[in-house]
């Protein structure tokens, strides 16, 4: 489902099906007990600085002594407490694989890391007809893990950001289980907008899997405090209309939405409009597509965005090559 621009594998809009359509969220869980998703707070691997370049992969150096302190680790726990560390040894490896195999968007390989009641399992979203995109992870040179907390808890995951828009009710609870949890943060100069910064692990027969990945909620207390000026497609030129009362039934209860029309006849160039929500961080890209036989257009397009209750902003975005330009912002207000 993601990509470290989290890439969302739920369509939501039947009839936005032969557009050729790229869903992302950016933010999708945030680490209660940690701090975010499958973004709690944390860092995902080791990244060697020109300091490291002497030691080997398990810390040593050419004279069998450790690049760290022996005495204590990086928190200033004693040493001799190396249970913690076995475990950040143990999820490193899945970490690098599950990295390496979003680039290559190998989804046979993700689906084996995956934990099979996770939103980020490729079995439900591939079978909807949608394609895993892994451009965000392509650039993940290193990163570092600052934080495993082990022996976490349903609570710590269900207050990560954007848990709920995947698990309604006891959902989350019935997904995990009895089975162990550990959340693990990092960090990272590669991780596109930290998105990727908190990672959930849970058990499945005895192995630890992939079960949400994301970032810390960074949604304000007063969402209009983040609020732009407002811009206006007075001309309908990319935006045909925003309809903010549809029919919801289907999306769940606990949360508002909106649903965005794009214009039957374009009045600008444009090679990919964007559609976001800027609080909530539901991102969506809608673009042509003249390769192949079966050619597509964002025109006539809809995408619906997920909104926070207590206030968002919806913005489009028209692109064209490197140019950029918003051509809408318009407020949501409860």
């Amino acid at each position: 489902m993601f990509g470290l621009r989290n890439r969302s594998p739920r369509q939501r809009d039947s009839e936005s099906s032969t557009t050729t359509t790229a869903v992302s969220r950016r933010r999708v869980l945030q680490g209660g007990a940690v701090t975010t998703v499958l973004t709690t707070a944390g860092c995902l691997g080791d990244t060697l600085t020109a300091d490291d370049d002497a030691a080997g992969d398990d810390g040593s150096t050419d004279d069998g002594s450790s690049s760290d302190d022996d005495s204590t680790n990086a928190e200033g726990d004693d040493a001799d407490s190396d249970e913690p560390a076995a475990l950040e040894d143990e999820l490193r490896p899945l970490i690098d694989d599950y990295l390496d195999a979003a680039a290559a968007e190998d989804t046979e390989t993700i689906a084996t890391l995956s934990h099979g009641s996770s939103p980020l399992h490729p079995g439900d979203w591939e079978e909807a007809g949608w394609e895993f995109q892994g451009d965000a992870y392509a650039d993940v040179d290193g990163y570092e893990i600052e934080r495993v907390a082990e022996d976490a808890a349903v609570e710590d995951v269900s207050d990560l950001e954007f848990v709920e828009f995947w698990f309604e009710d006891d959902g989350l609870a019935e997904a995990i289980g009895s089975e162990e949890i550990a959340i693990v943060e990092v960090a990272s100069d590669d991780l596109e907008a930290e998105d990727l910064d908190v990672w959930v692990f849970v058990t499945e027969d005895e192995e630890w899997k992939v079960f949400f990945v994301g970032t810390e909620d960074e949604t304000p207390a007063d969402p209009t405090e983040a609020f732009e000026e407002p811009i206006e497609d007075e001309e309908n030129d990319v935006v045909a209309k925003i309809d903010w009362e549809f029919d919801q039934d289907n999306l769940g209860e606990e949360t508002e939405w909106a649903r965005v029309h794009l214009t039957d006849s374009p009045g600008v160039d444009a090679d990919t409009v964007r559609i976001e929500s800027t609080i909530a961080g539901t991102e969506m890209e809608f673009y042509n597509d003249e390769t192949g036989a079966a050619s597509s257009t964002w025109a006539g397009a809809t995408g619906t965005v997920e909104l926070n209750p207590d206030g968002d902003q919806i913005v489009v975005t028209a692109i064209d090559g490197d140019d950029e330009r918003v051509v809408h912002r318009q407020h949501y207000e409860p």
